[in-house]
């Protein structure tokens, strides 16, 4: 039986021990409190063991000395936990009071042996592999139940403190620490009672030390939660709430519990009811369908405030989680900063819109000014050479469809077009009686024609941010072999814009009638494009044109520019239409209609289609400002009013209805010809800009 008793002491000693170590391995960052409570408990269950197997006196006492340690001090740890976890803090006085008693009784203990005021006799009894103690109580001794009573009395008031508390403490907790410290106590008891030689108590306080590890995680959560407010309290708008791995109620702090005074309703250590408040729907339902993986952060609108939500794991030990920590913090002062500054970006974007609106206006109002300059070069060019009229338009669409063909961008295809309208520009500088010259050119003469590439190339390089104009004008020219001008460019060396005017410009010249000579038939046309290949001209770019040639099965490409003007002459004097059409009798481009009424007029419109209405102002019934007012609700054709008034302004008068200029009656011959020839013939190059 006594060996028994002695493997008993052993084996509750070694699992205290291995308790205590795996305790502090798994934590390394452990209390005082449970530290000591641990290391008290381990010397007690040592102290036990150690009398067991004291072969003297003096080793029984001193085996019996450290039994007291934990007697002594291990209370007094219980009452501490109990008081944190109770959210209480033991006076300053009391707990001095509690340390001094106890140390008094360790005092008093280390006299056995020496003195009888604590025990008045002692005697090791050897038993079979078991000794033990037989001692007689000292005067002193009851000190020591005084003691054990004193700290029953506080563990009952911290009872029933939780008691009243149970909702805002972890009161399951403190129950079950107050059952394991009263079933020691009671214990203690029961061996003065009996007298009995073998203790149970280390066994009670190993099983705190078995439970110490559940104590520690779930007081860990109430530490940290205690930490966390007071950090909170330095934060104006930061709340927390703690919940375990099973989502009860651990802990918040009071700026939570003022934002959801539904918190108050809750119970600690319990599961929150399921509810339609905005608290459980957006945030304890978010917390339950969290997986762990994805990020817990989310944003959340309460009392007119903006909360960043935040769900965070606890860790306890490694790879393992005790509960979780729900952070709201107020971020409604930087939602309000960024709507500013949001409000101050859509401000800056819309006046930005405004700016890039201005600029595309302006950038269109410069475009519209080139459009102009070109096409007052264009007319001028052609207002030097009536005979070959509508050459540099046709040349202009011939090389835009060339490059169509080259799989040119929309853009590059009208910068080429307007080079093609530009390229003879520079025609300006030859004296007329040499481009109108019908015979063939002295050398001098040609030697002059030459200079137009040069001229017109000074001319364009400054209108235009577009090199491919200027440089057209100054390379059409140049020939394949290098035996152009200006430069004897050769081959791939001649700028590609250049390579197609001259092709372009070449079948032009070939297909339009000349003041020397009528067009050429189209067989002769493609026979000298088919030599001019690798000589004259761009082999790859004369294949296309040749291509082009092939499927212009009619030789219709030549009258791109060469249909009939129709001219709608309105005057109820019928001698005036009569006259306009003698005089545009020797124009063969040009058809007249005439009509004696403004109605008539309008009747005639509607089944045909005019380039040009030459208009009289002063008509019975319908005058022609009348008429001219309604012509405009339907048609853009341009019009040119007739008067007899020699005084009229037409920016004063006539422009407001749409006139375009107006001609004088007698009508001088020339004089209508050329307000004819410039309103039919104006270059419209708007599709190509």
């Amino acid at each position: 039986m006594g060996k028994m008793v002695t493997g008993f002491y052993f084996l509750v000693f070694l699992f205290a021990l291995f308790m205590t170590g795996s305790f502090l391995i798994r934590n390394k960052k452990v209390d005082s409190v449970y530290l000591f409570f641990s290391i008290l408990v381990t010397i007690n269950c040592f102290g036990r063991y150690m009398q067991a197997e004291a072969e003297s006196v003096e080793m029984a006492i001193w085996a019996n000395k450290l039994l007291y340690v934990g007697g002594c001090y291990a209370p007094l740890l219980t009452v501490q936990v109990l008081g944190k976890l109770c959210g209480i803090k033991m006076p300053k006085s009391l707990s001095a009071f509690l340390v001094l008693y106890s140390t008094v009784i360790m005092g008093l203990v280390f006299t056995i042996g020496h003195s009888t005021i604590y025990y008045k006799h002692v005697e090791l009894v050897i038993g079979d592999g078991y000794h033990y103690l037989d001692k007689t109580y000292g005067p002193l001794h009851i000190l020591y139940p005084v003691m054990m009573g004193l700290y029953a009395m506080i563990m009952i008031i911290y009872l029933l403190i939780a008691l009243r508390k149970r909702k805002e403490i972890s009161f399951q907790l403190v129950v079950t620490i107050c059952a394991t410290a009263f079933s020691i106590f009671f214990m203690y008891i029961l061996e003065r009672i009996t007298e009995s030689n073998v203790s149970f108590l280390s066994v009670g306080y190993l099983v705190g030390i078995v439970f110490l590890d559940k104590y520690f995680e779930r007081i860990n959560m109430y530490d940290m939660s205690v930490n966390i407010s007071v950090s909170a309290e330095r934060m104006n708008h930061y709340g927390y709430i703690v919940f375990d791995n099973k989502f009860r109620y651990v802990n918040a702090n009071q700026y939570i519990k003022e934002l959801f005074p539904e918190m108050k309703l809750w119970s600690v250590d319990k599961e929150v009811c399921a509810s339609d408040s905005y608290l459980y729907k957006e945030c304890i339902q978010y917390l339950k369908e969290w997986n762990g993986e994805e990020s817990g952060h989310k944003y959340i609108n309460v009392d007119d405030k903006y909360y960043q939500f935040d769900i965070r794991r606890i860790s306890y030990r490694k790879k393992a989680f005790i509960g979780y920590l729900l952070e709201f913090i107020d971020r409604t002062l930087e939602k309000e900063y960024y709507n500013t500054i949001e409000k101050y970006n859509t401000v800056m974007e819309k006046k930005v819109e405004e700016k890039t609106k201005e600029v595309k206006q302006q950038e269109m109002r410069t475009k519209q000014l080139f459009i102009q300059t070109v096409t007052a070069l264009s007319e001028a060019v052609d207002a030097k050479d009536r005979y070959t009229s509508g050459h540099s338009k046709r040349v202009a669409e011939y090389s835009r469809m060339i490059a169509e063909r080259l799989g040119k961008s929309k853009e590059e295809q009208d910068e080429i077009y307007r080079a093609g309208l530009l390229h003879d520009v520079g025609k300006i500088r030859i004296p007329a009686e040499i481009i109108n010259k019908p015979g063939k050119l002295t050398e001098e003469e040609y030697n002059i024609i030459k200079i137009h590439s040069i001229t017109g190339y000074h001319i364009l390089r400054g209108i235009s941010d577009s090199s491919d104009i200027a440089v057209a004008a100054k390379y059409h020219h140049e020939r394949y072999d290098g035996k152009g001008y200006p430069n004897g460019l050769d081959g791939k060396n001649i700028p590609e814009v250049a390579r197609i005017l001259a092709i372009a410009d070449a079948y032009d010249a070939m297909a339009s009638n000349r003041s020397y000579r009528k067009a050429l038939p189209q067989e002769v046309v493609r026979s000298e494009i088919e030599k001019g290949k690798n000589s004259q001209f761009d082999p790859y770019i004369a294949e296309i044109m040749l291509r082009m040639i092939e499927e212009d099965e009619g030789y219709l490409m030549r009258e791109i520019d060469s249909r009939k003007r129709k001219i709608l002459t309105v005057d109820d004097e019928v001698i005036n239409n009569k006259i306009i059409t003698h005089i545009m009798s020797d124009e063969s481009r040009y058809e007249v209609v005439s009509a004696s009424s403004g109605k008539e007029a309008l009747d005639v419109l509607q089944h045909q289609a005019f380039d040009l209405i030459l208009l009289d102002v002063k008509m019975p019934e319908l005058d022609g400002l009348e008429t001219l007012k309604l012509i405009r609700e339907k048609y853009r054709t341009p019009v040119v009013l007739m008067t007899s008034e020699k005084t009229l302004d037409l920016s004063l008068g006539f422009s407001e209805y749409g006139c375009d200029d107006y001609i004088t009656k007698p009508f001088l011959p020339l004089l209508v010809k050329e307000v004819v020839h410039n309103m039919t013939e104006r270059t419209n190059i708007e599709k190509h800009v």
